[in-house]
C-alpha cells in the first residue's frame, strides 16, 4: 500500500515540475528521455531481446517526432530549419535501423542527440550570465536579451 501512495505522489510530483519547467529544461529532458531510450534499444538488440528493442526504439521515436512537430519555423528562422532536418533525419534513421536491426544506426543517432543536448545545455549558463550583466548594468529596462532555439 505505502508503494502505491509513494508512486502517487512520484507522479504527481513529476507531473507539477514538468508543467512548471521552462521550455529549455522541457527540451534537455526530450533529449534525456530519447537517449535512454535508444540506449536500451541498443543493449536488447545485442541480448537479443527484439521486442524490447523495438519497443524502446519507438519510444525514442516518439520523443523526436515530438521535437520535431514542436518547432516553431516562422520565429524559430535558420536554427529551427536546421533542427527540422536533423529530427527529420533522425527519425528516418531509427525507422530503418528497426526495420534491419542495425544498433550502429541508433548510436549514431544518439550521438547526434548528446551533441544536440549539449548544445541546449551549454545555452542556460550564457543566457544567465547574460541576463545578470545586463541587470547589473543600470539601464536594463532598454536591453533585451533574446535566445532562440
Amino acid at each position: 500500500m505505502a508503494n502505491g501512495y509513494g508512486n502517487a505522489y512520484s507522479q504527481a510530483y513529476q507531473k507539477a515540475a514538468v508543467s512548471t519547467i521552462d521550455q529549455r529544461k522541457m527540451i534537455i529532458m526530450l533529449y534525456d528521455g530519447a537517449i535512454k531510450f535508444l540506449s536500451i534499444a541498443v543493449e536488447k538488440l545485442a541480448k537479443p531481446d527484439l521486442y524490447a528493442a523495438h519497443t524502446n526504439m519507438v519510444r525514442g521515436k516518439s520523443i523526436i517526432a515530438e521535437l520535431l512537430a514542436s518547432l516553431n519555423l516562422e520565429d524559430g528562422g535558420e536554427i529551427a530549419v536546421n533542427l527540422q532536418r536533423l529530427y527529420a533525419y533522425m527519425f528516418g534513421e531509427l525507422i530503418d535501423a528497426n526495420l534491419e536491426k542495425d544498433p550502429q544506426r541508433i548510436v549514431a543517432v544518439i550521438e547526434l542527440l548528446k551533441e544536440l543536448r549539449s548544445g541546449w545545455q551549454a545555452i542556460g549558463p550564457e543566457a544567465e550570465r547574460k541576463a545578470a550583466q545586463s541587470a547589473s548594468s543600470g539601464n536594463s529596462r532598454n536591453k533585451h536579451i533574446s535566445v532562440r532555439g
